[in-house]
């Protein structure tokens, strides 16, 4: 059984899941909720119809991105908790479901294989290497993308949605990444405020609603749930106390609104533990990169190659003589065939991004290139995303 092969049957048994426009997902949601900031030119699809006519009109609208909070962590929850009692259905998010990805997505309400983002580290065909495109950094080294000549319309190929919104438009920020120039944007260059502690954002959130003489949208972005479980996984108190926090603080914050405000709350992943024996580097050894033509990007668990003239089968026999089944590498062809970044052709610029060949977990093993540094950081890390695991793919959608 070929590869590909191997994917599908994975999709039909249901222990990975294949991103489908078939059922409720992050792009509908994204247009949705850009339709309901009053967003110009926003395509609703039936899915995102359906969601709009969900969280319904409202005067003020609050969305909620809590990183790495998945249906998994949500069922963790008593029944009687706030979120579980809020819960009105699952979504799906997009492969790879990764930050980057995944808030392309929302931003833009366009599937992977348009926004052209492609994971943790994008290739970027401009400077022959992977960028950072969340610090907007070099891969390697660190180095800004701006001082070598990479813009933030060359970064990103689509607009926001958000720079059409005609309501009142705040974004809630982390204070450290409230003014770098991919929240700028995210949020379509829209007002940004920093927070220091989601108690803070959500004072802020609920001041603002109160005093709102128009229409508004606010949208509010945390990374707490997800920090803590790439320090010390899932099941780790962090996450809890993570969890517990969300919970009150979207509680007060929906009873200081008085009704006043719809409350939308959404993930971009969730989150998948990985045991250290599963965590594996990828040196830069000749066997494997004298043919390849740039050095690999992706994510933790989505590799990407681009493989020199003729050498596609060598590669993939090198992969997996190396790695087994744990991995499956498939073409970007074969990728396209089955929809894995959205229905539809891939655009040739993110296919220029993509390369040749792509390298899937087939579980919860997470690979990392790691040419001079940051490998012991990897080798830490708990629990990753960016795979096809039902645990990673499912996110909920809660109302308030």
């Amino acid at each position: 059984m070929s590869d590909i092969e191997q994917l599908v049957a994975r999709f039909e048994a249901g222990d990975l899941l294949r991103p489908s426009c078939a059922v409720p997902n992050l792009v509908d949601l994204a247009r949705a909720l850009a339709w309901l900031a009053g967003a110009q030119h926003v395509e609703l699809t039936d899915g995102a119809a359906r969601l709009a006519e969900l969280i319904g009109p409202c005067d003020h609208l609050v969305c909620l991105l809590a990183d790495g909070l998945g249906m998994n962590l949500v069922e963790t929850l008593p029944s009687s908790a706030f979120l579980p009692r809020h819960l009105v259905a699952e979504l799906r998010t997009v492969f790879p479901s990764s930050t980057a990805v995944a808030l392309t997505t929302l931003a833009t309400g366009a599937w992977p294989n348009r926004h052209g983002v492609t994971g943790q580290w994008t290739h970027l065909p401009e400077i022959r290497n992977a960028g950072a495109l969340l610090p907007f950094t070099t891969r390697v080294g660190g180095q800004s993308l701006t001082t070598l000549g990479i813009t933030v319309e060359q970064a990103f190929l689509l607009p926001s949605l958000m720079c059409s919104a005609r309501r009142d438009t705040l974004a809630v920020l982390p204070a450290p990444i409230a003014d770098s120039l991919s929240s700028a944007y995210f949020c379509g260059r829209k007002a940004r405020r920093g927070y220091g502690t989601l108690a803070e954002a959500t004072d802020i959130i609920a001041a603002r609603v109160r005093a709102a003489e128009a229409p508004s949208y606010t949208y509010l972005y945390t990374p707490r749930v997800d920090l803590e479980a790439h320090r010390f996984g899932v099941k780790g108190p962090g996450v809890q106390a993570a969890l517990l926090e969300l919970e009150r603080e979207l509680e007060r914050l929906a009873e200081g609104l008085h009704g006043r405000a719809r409350i939308v709350l959404t993930a971009d992943h969730g989150l998948l533990d990985t045991p250290v024996a599963q965590r594996h580097l990828m040196r830069p050894t000749a066997d494997l990169f004298d043919v390849l033509r740039f050095p690999p990007s992706g994510d933790a668990r989505v590799m990407y190659l681009h493989v020199r003239d003729g050498a596609r089968e060598r590669m993939r026999r090198s992969f997996k003589e190396r790695y087994g089944d744990r991995f499956l590498v498939i073409s970007v062809d074969e990728a396209e065939e089955h929809h894995l970044f959205g229905p539809g052709p891939i655009s040739t610029q993110t296919r220029r991004r993509l390369g040749d060949l792509i390298v899937i977990a087939s579980g919860a093993e997470v690979i990392e290139y790691a040419p001079t540094w940051g490998t012991a950081r990897f080798l830490s890390i708990a629990s990753h995303h960016s795979g096809l695991t039902p645990a990673e793919m499912r996110i909920p959608l809660v109302l308030a």
